[in-house]
């Protein structure tokens, strides 16, 4: 069984049982101080249980929820863009590795026509916010990725559409857009935008992540069991491990042209 909540929220009953068990098993006096509070918003939800049941006020509660979490796998999305999604059908994702990064936007590049002086150019350039971003900061190559759909927007905020706007990702823009724009367009004005539905095995993801996702499922149960609220699972991580293509559930083209992609 994959953990999903995507749509409809597909989670282990083992999972379930072990939250439900805590919160039966907390005292009268904690739950009437969760009860007490007034819930209009998620926000809400996380505020009420924080002190009684979040992860630095219930450590071993969530070592126990970890160990079940691990013996499953999780439907997560990541957006891009890409001259070619035949190459993400046939290998996956892989992290941003500098060496594996850096060749596959030199191919893009190539078969983009893009000068030679240019490309070198664009490669330098990306290198210096890469070596910025991670080797400088103690970073390592990650791929990132989200719960749902629901984390896209449409309104004058940006989600996480917003890394569908330009192939080579958060880092090509962040390193190119505001100074070298002439540089950009190429990457910006090509390709095609898709969300990458997947399955990753929980104990793929960052450690430093595991906590807060399980977290979003411990208030989802909370939300149900104390005032009969619907709190929304919505969630992001990290993981070092690539994605085989294997583990590719979907790749859904995503055509909507974001007002800021252009800005």
């Amino acid at each position: 069984m994959l953990i999903d909540v995507s749509g409809k929220i597909k989670i282990p009953i083992e999972i379930e049982q072990k939250i439900l068990s805590r919160f039966i098993a907390m005292s009268e006096r904690n739950i009437s101080a969760i009860k007490a509070y007034k819930i209009q918003y998620d926000r809400d939800v996380i505020c009420a249980i924080e002190n009684y049941i979040g992860p630095s006020s219930a450590y071993y509660f969530y070592e126990e929820l970890n160990s079940l979490f691990k013996q499953y796998e999780m439907v997560c999305y990541h957006s891009t863009k890409t001259i070619d999604e035949n190459v993400i059908r046939s290998n996956g994702l892989t992290t941003n590795e500098w060496n594996t990064y850096s060749k596959n936007m030199v191919h893009t590049l190539q078969a983009l026509h893009v000068e030679e002086k240019d490309i070198v150019h664009i490669v330098e350039i990306i290198k210096c916010k890469y070596d910025w971003k991670y080797p400088a900061r103690g970073r390592e190559p990650q791929l990132c990725f989200y719960s749902d759909r629901g984390l896209l927007s449409e309104d004058m905020y940006a989600g996480y559409e917003q890394f569908c706007e330009n192939i080579g990702g958060e880092l090509a823009r962040d390193a190119l857009k505001q100074n070298y724009p002439k540089l950009y367009e190429c990457l910006r004005e090509n390709g095609k935008a898709f969300l990458v539905k997947f399955k990753i095995p929980f104990s793929n993801i960052k450690s430093y992540n595991q906590d807060i996702i399980i977290y979003q499922f411990v208030a989802y149960f909370a939300g149900r069991y104390f005032w009969n609220y619907d709190y929304e699972i919505h969630f992001d991580g990290n993981t070092d491990k690539a994605v085989p293509a294997s583990d590719i559930l979907e790749l859904i083209p995503y055509t909507t042209d974001r007002y800021y992609f252009k800005k």
